[in-house]
């Protein structure tokens, strides 16, 4: 009996074995608390500003722009250089960017242009943040171990999240969205720390070739295999019409459900909870051999939560059907990651990777659109639209996933 606990306990920490990815994980997860309090306090502020919902689609959809952009040539630099050293960099310069909005807000001298610059900035910082997280990942654990080490990412978030959530709503309501950047620049501050515990550089063999020779090869690589491309396409579709409910958060908190700051905290803590609970459940499972059904099920379950959060006048609704946002998003979003990083081959990883996490601006792209909807027929109707177009695309191609799926199967 106790040779039997271990064994599962073992495989359940399976990702840990080691101390390597000990210190990305805490660098993950601690960073992941600075973007949600920035997160938090940025569709505040634009709206405090403002008074418009369609700036605040509008900030976020420059933060989308930057993210989008800068995804292709970031995931081509991870395939040359040094990523633990450009992951570590870009963390400063978050904490740079957070530590300067902070000490413009606490002067009472915030503009909108402030934010939108910032929000530019921040789009940088996550295209280069997350393919390097999801690079270096693979690089520590390796095939076998890496859904075990994406679903203990996602539940770490989900932890950071809840708590950072709670704190940064109660900040807003009480020292304002200044103490929110101050918290993010510690955040980035302290990730940045943890990033330079790593003790094994990785630079890949592809030095010598031109960059953009590798940005180029790298976009044909994607559109020339079947399977990342029908990857990078869910993304696309999910991430537009899913995730660019973020943005709308602040509006449902202060305007349609009137709860105000420590509501709109607890409402983001909700869905880190869900995220939580999922990824446990997840993590004990060791590997999943179907992923591309479980993350058909994850975004089919996302879409439709986010569609019936946006028509929920009810805050304790409001906050069950957010709990269930967060535990089908990050089922979709850990099956989905664990995908292409097996779909894509180990030369073409890193680019791949920027590829994908470039399709995670759209959400904020998304975000225009929903605030332009928002300003003219209300938030509710404006996420209830957008969350049964993502459950929509993906049941229209279920057949083509699992077919998808028993192909990826039968590969492996």
């Amino acid at each position: 009996m106790r040779r039997s606990h271990l064994n599962g306990r073992e495989s359940y920490f399976v990702a840990f074995r080691g101390t390597e990815y000990l210190w990305l994980w805490l660098g993950s997860i601690v960073s992941g608390a600075g973007f949600t309090v920035d997160m938090l306090a940025q569709g505040w502020i634009v709206l405090e500003i403002t008074g418009e919902p369609f700036w605040v689609g509008f900030a976020a959809g420059v933060r989308g722009i930057t993210w989008f952009v800068f995804g292709p040539p970031t995931g081509a630099l991870l395939d040359r250089m040094d990523r633990r050293k450009i992951l570590a960099g870009i963390y400063l310069v978050g904490c740079a960017g957070a530590a300067v909005i902070a000490a413009v807000v606490f002067m009472g001298a915030v503009e909108l242009w402030h934010m939108l610059l910032f929000s530019a900035l921040m789009g940088l910082v996550m295209a280069v943040n997350q393919p390097a997280n999801t690079s270096l990942t693979y690089d520590i654990v390796g095939p076998q171990r890496v859904l075990n080490a994406n679903a203990f990412r996602f539940m770490g978030s989900g932890v950071t999240r809840i708590f950072a959530a709670v704190g940064g709503g109660f900040l807003i309501d009480t020292v304002g969205v200044g103490g929110n950047y101050t918290m993010a620049a510690v955040a980035y501050a302290a990730s940045t720390g943890f990033v330079l515990m790593l003790s094994r550089p990785n630079i890949q063999a592809s030095l010598r070739e031109p960059f953009l020779n590798a940005i180029t090869t790298g976009l044909k690589y994607a559109f020339t295999t079947p399977a990342v491309r029908r990857l990078l396409l869910i993304s696309l579709a999910v991430e537009l019409f899913g995730f660019s409910y973020l943005w709308m958060m602040p509006v449902m908190a202060r305007d349609v459900l009137e709860v105000g700051g420590t509501g709109l905290g607890y409402l983001t803590a909700a869905a880190g909870g869900g995220s939580l609970v999922a990824m446990i459940i997840l993590a004990s499972r060791g590997d999943v051999g179907n992923k591309n059904l479980l993350l058909t099920l994850g975004a089919v379950g996302f879409g439709l939560s986010v569609a019936l959060f946006g028509i929920s006048p009810w805050f304790p609704l409001s906050l069950a059907l957010v709990f269930m946002v967060g535990c089908m998003s990050s089922t979709y979003d850990s099956s989905l990651l664990t995908s292409m990083q097996l779909s894509a081959s180990h030369e073409m990883r890193g680019r791949i990777l920027g590829l994908y996490v470039s399709t995670w601006g759209v959400n904020q792209l998304g975000g225009i659109g929903l605030g332009a909807i928002a300003t003219f027929w209300g938030a509710p109707l404006a996420l209830f639209m957008s969350g049964l177009a993502a459950s929509a695309f993906v049941v229209r191609h279920i057949p083509r996933f699992l077919k998808s799926s028993e192909e990826n199967e039968r590969s492996h």
